[in-house]
């Protein structure tokens, strides 16, 4: 690997799940999470797009937990029946890790890699130190082989 990737991987046991039209309040949020905080689920990935006057929340854990996130989400559809859920276990997380918080224009390496190569994905999660994709399944293994081909 060079300089910069220290760690590149994939999952493909996880679940992402989108929450759609989220009340644009933090105690709403806190409340959904402390929901399915209760069955034990323990969440991953966690991104939000802010709407005009709601929110939508995507959100990874890994696929042994189906059983106490099918609980968590209908309690929380029981509690805020204005929520859609939508549930994907076709997906996979690939992760790039390494030193990339002072390398200016890596992540748009990784963008061009993955647009370059018709890969697309479904939500981005970000840190000082990783770049974490949520990738079709059928995708994820073409995108590991890029990345390793092109950036490692």
């Amino acid at each position: 690997m060079n300089s910069v990737i220290t760690r590149l991987e994939i999952e493909e046991d996880i679940i992402q799940v989108k929450l759609m039209n989220v009340e644009k309040n933090p105690l709403f949020v806190a409340d959904v999470f402390e929901t399915i905080s209760r069955e034990g689920v323990n969440i991953d990935m966690i991104s939000s797009v802010m709407l005009e006057d709601e929110m939508r929340i995507d959100f990874t854990c890994d696929a042994k937990a189906q059983s106490a996130l099918n609980k968590a989400i209908e309690e929380v559809k029981k509690n805020h029946p204005r929520i859609g859920v939508f549930a994907s276990k076709n997906v996979g997380k690939l992760v790039v890790e390494g030193h990339m918080e002072n390398e200016v224009g890596f992540a748009s390496k990784l963008f061009k890699v993955l647009g370059d190569n018709q890969i697309p994905f479904a939500q981005v999660t970000t840190s000082e130190v990783s770049i974490s994709y949520v990738i079709e399944k059928k995708y994820l293994k073409k995108a590991l082989e890029k990345i390793q081909e092109e950036l490692a």
